[in-house]
């Protein structure tokens, strides 16, 4: 066994230094060679074999290192060290030769990473083979000393490495500080806009180290100059621009770019680059000499200034379900602001039958009281020491109800208090700036209170926090276009019944609607009073009107009823891409969609069907399933193929309870959101299954034969 060992280790000893010679000539000599295509094969397991000898020596280098107190364990942690670092350099050669033979393809420069990748890999290579040579020296430090230098090589060469596959300082990226944002008015569309795209999404491979295809993006030069396939872009024409065509490309298409796999881009930076190009691919325009309507413009303000307003945190749990249905009543309507959300909105009605004890009822939920809706009410000044007591509010709507202001210092002492509508009321201008010290006002409604310009101007630099919204005054007598009515209780998912509140800021301005799809007018419509309550799903659409002003635009609010909750959802595949949003709960949350798929709403489907298992907390009477589709045919999302619905009450034995085929999609359909409706027998069930199959894009399609994609947001149970 001793001799094998020997025999083994000697032939390794030979082919080592055999593999330094052919690497030496490769390296100094490789351009000159011609290698067959068998080697270029070898050459590209480059990236396969290479971790091997990384893991290698990082062991045999802490070996080194590591003295054991037994002689004999010392003597095979030796004898296993010897051989380990005898393997590791072997590998590195291998790896080595391997790398050198894939830098001579195309699309490799002779500069840059490249070069100090292949002389990193060349000096580990040596290091490598002299640790294993010095290892039994008589001095110890200096296998340690070679140990420490091989590592050191192989971080650097590590690093150039990814820089080559993962564009330039891939490594150190995360700790490298970021360009400090550019205001608007002194961006540059390249260099802000274009520039960063390229950066992000493409350079990892059309760099000066690495350019395949024969193109880099680095210089504007060498983006006018292009590749082996041509020009990368005609400035002026998108339309025949040879980067446009591979982005919109299908996926799953060879030529598409970004490759499979790597960082797509979105539908936003597809459209910067577009505009760019149209606009004639300049390379020192600046944004602010494009006109406001501009599209480049547009993009560039909501990329360059991002909203900055997030979502309100709240800091409470949600209250009792049951107890918030006990508190509504005929008169008062108490719900969450969205559905299963903690905070609570209470709108009164009927001011026959209110009193300030139809206040103080709700005090079991006051830390979840968020908004009051007391317009119209008769609220006594005496009244507002009880409002005072929902230290959550952040809304209270106190318009022409009938406060005189005197005790209007108490409601400072709300801390969230964030907008407080007086408008109608007689107050002061002495009892308004009393608001001071409300920690949090933002918003404060003051139209019709008698309060003279000048009032307001002085309460405007009292309350330098909050904007006081004035209203409007005609004065030079011209008809003017009514805004659209303001809907205070806009929930798309409602569950047993929902009192649509409405309202108008210009006073004595009716609200007409609709319920049958129909576009309101102004003389036969239905008026809106106080309230409409809605029990199915319905789509309202309204206008507001006044004499001596136009109509308002249309105003539309799509509503839908879900009886019933599920416990669970379990998907059989998982959404696909970045449309995961929140996965199976994204089905039943309460929140629509909308038109826009990339909002993080939508669970998106191409390679896979949609299969989804409901299931409920105990057996419910169902007898119609409704699910909210998406159809956008730009982006390659269709209505699906078919809808079949399975209920039961034991998952393994189901039954179909409906099949549907949406009507195919059309060229000219617009971009919509659609409600798939699934109608049955009512059937009691404890598990329904859904499955929605894709659709084959047709001819007229640009990816006509490829499936498309499916688009799911909200499941409704009834």
């Amino acid at each position: 066994m001793k001799w094998n060992r020997i025999r083994w280790q000697d032939a390794g000893n030979q082919f080592l230094f055999a593999a330094n010679i052919f690497v030496l000539v490769l390296f100094i000599a490789g351009s000159s060679l011609t290698v067959p295509a068998w080697l270029q094969v070898l050459g590209r397991m480059h990236p396969l074999v290479l971790h091997f000898p990384i893991v290698l020596l990082l062991l045999g280098s802490l070996l080194l290192f590591i003295q054991l107190r037994e002689p004999e364990a010392n003597r095979w942690k030796n004898c296993f060290t010897e051989l380990l670092l005898l393997t590791a350099a072997l590998t590195t050669a291998v790896t080595v030769i391997m790398g050198l033979l894939l830098a001579r393809e195309g699309g490799y420069t002779d500069n840059g990473s490249i070069q100090w990748h292949k002389w990193g890999g060349v000096a580990v290579l040596w290091a490598s083979s002299a640790l294993y040579w010095l290892r039994a020296a008589a001095k110890p430090w200096l296998p340690k000393t070679g140990a420490l230098v091989t590592v050191a090589l192989l971080l650097v060469t590590g690093h150039y490495g990814a820089d080559i596959t993962h564009g330039n300082n891939f490594v150190l990226a995360p700790v490298t500080p970021r360009n400090t944002p550019v205001p608007l008015d002194k961006a540059l569309v390249y260099d802000h806009l274009v520039k960063p795209i390229l950066e992000e999404k493409c350079m990892n491979c059309h760099n000066n180290g690495k350019a395949k295809g024969g193109l880099s993006m680095e210089l504007s030069q060498q983006l006018l100059a292009g590749g082996k396939s041509g020009k990368l872009f005609i400035p002026g024409n998108p339309a025949v621009s040879l980067l446009m065509e591979r982005l919109h490309l299908p996926a799953e298409d060879k030529k598409h770019m970004p490759p499979a796999g790597k960082p797509q881009l979105t539908e936003e930076e597809t459209a910067l680059l577009y505009y760019w190009i149209k606009g004639g691919a300049d390379f020192k325009t600046a944004v602010a000499t494009l006109p406001a309507r501009d599209s480049l413009y547009l993009l560039a303000a909501q990329r360059l200034q991002p909203a900055t307003s997030e979502a309100p945190v709240y800091d409470f749990s949600a209250a009792d379900e049951k107890l918030v249905q006990q508190l509504s009543n005929n008169y008062r309507v108490v719900y969450p602001i969205a559905l299963h959300a903690a905070p609570l909105v209470a709108n009164w009605y009927n001011k026959d039958k209110f009193n300030i004890q139809s206040v103080s009822e709700l005090l079991p939920v006051k830390q979840q009281l968020i908004e009051m809706h007391l317009q119209k009410m008769p609220v006594k000044d005496a009244d507002l020491e009880v409002l005072s007591q929902f230290k959550q509010l952040r809304v209270l709507n106190l318009s022409f109800t009938n406060i005189t202001g005197q005790t209007l210092a108490t409601l400072a002492r709300l801390p969230h208090l964030q907008r407080l509508s007086l408008s109608g009321t007689p107050v002061t201008l002495q009892q308004l700036t009393s608001l001071k010290s409300a920690p949090a006002l933002k918003e404060l409604y003051v139209w019709n209170t008698g309060l003279s310009p000048a009032d307001l101007q002085q309460a405007q630099k009292i309350l330098p926090r909050a904007t006081l919204v004035k209203g409007f005054t005609n004065d030079k007598g011209e008809q003017l276009k009514l805004n659209q009515p303001v809907v205070l209780n806009a929930v798309a998912v409602f569950k047993n019944n929902l009192q649509l509140k409405m309202q108008h800021p210009v006073r004595g301005t009716e609200i007409r609607y609709t319920t049958d799809g129909s576009v309101p007018d102004s003389l036969h419509s239905p008026v809106f009073k106080d309230s409409l309550l809605i029990t199915g799903n319905t789509v309202v659409r309204a206008i507001a009107c006044k004499q001596g002003w136009y109509a308002s635009d249309p105003i539309q609010l799509s509503f839908s009823k879900t009886t019933y909750t599920p416990d669970s959802i379990r998907l059989t595949n998982q959404p696909e891409g970045s449309y995961i949003a929140n996965g199976g709960t994204s089905l039943t949350d309460g929140q629509k969609g909308g038109t826009d798929h990339n909002n993080g709403k939508w669970l998106g489907y191409t390679k896979n069907s949609l299969e989804a298992i409901v299931q409920f907390p105990a057996p419910v009477p169902l007898k119609a399933v409704t699910i909210g589709a998406l159809r956008n045919t730009g982006a390659y999302i269709f209505l699906p193929r078919q809808v079949e619905i399975w209920g039961g009450n034991d998952p393994r034995h189901l039954k179909l309870l409906k099949k549907v085929t949406p009507p195919a999609d059309k060229k000219d359909d617009p971009v919509t959101t659609m409600d798939i409706n699934c109608d049955f027998p009512l059937t009691q069930v404890s598990y329904v299954k859904i499955m929605m199959t894709q659709t084959t894009l047709p001819p007229w399609h640009p990816g006509k034969g490829n499936r498309a994609w499916l688009f799911v947001d909200e499941l409704l149970f009834n």
